[in-house]
């Protein structure tokens, strides 16, 4: 295992611990040796981490600078699915710093990325994370939209896309007297 594998491993258990500090540190020394052999993608999986940590401290200018950079360097890369994610993160840094607007765009834009690239589930989640922004700020037209655009981007034979379309159905069934 080289020393990036064991930096970025070492930072990725240390965040599992809430040891959200020491996850940074790691991080960080994981960016730095990436950097040293040329690793540029492993350098973008650091950089997309890191931002992640220092976004659970609440250093949101610091974890945008480490997104933002993720984010290029993927795209530079030609890694859409790094860039997707990397983008769904900065969305929830926006949304950490109340920031609706750009947390909703760069929400629904990860969640594009992802179901262009067939995956459904993460879009799922992306969209998820969509609806809870909209119910949080009392949008909850725009939340059920997302929530049912997330659900609809499910491959039609899964069976998650058909519990969920059921679960959604109920609401209205209960209004309706059980019909």
């Amino acid at each position: 295992m080289g020393d990036w594998q064991k930096l970025h491993a070492e930072g990725i258990q240390h965040y599992h611990a809430k040891r959200y500090a020491a996850a940074v540190q790691s991080f960080e020394a994981a960016c730095r040796a990436a950097e040293q052999t040329g690793e540029r993608h492993r350098l973008a999986e650091a950089l997309n981490d890191l931002g992640v940590a220092r976004r659970e401290l609440g250093e949101w200018d610091a974890a945008q600078q480490a997104l933002e950079a993720a984010y290029a360097l993927f795209g530079e890369l030609q890694d859409a699915r790094g860039q997707a994610q990397a983008l769904g993160n900065l969305a929830s840094v926006h949304e950490g710093r109340g920031d609706y607007t750009a947390a909703a765009e760069a929400y629904r834009k990860s969640a594009h990325m992802f179901e262009a690239l067939g995956e459904s589930d993460l879009a799922m989640y992306t969209r998820q994370a969509l609806s809870r922004l909209h119910l949080e700020h009392k949008q909850w037209l725009s939340a059920i939209a997302a929530y049912e655009e997330g659900i609809e981007a499910l491959p039609d034979r899964s069976l998650k896309k058909k519990v969920l379309r059921q679960l959604m159905q109920l609401p209205g069934r209960w209004l309706r007297g059980g019909r």
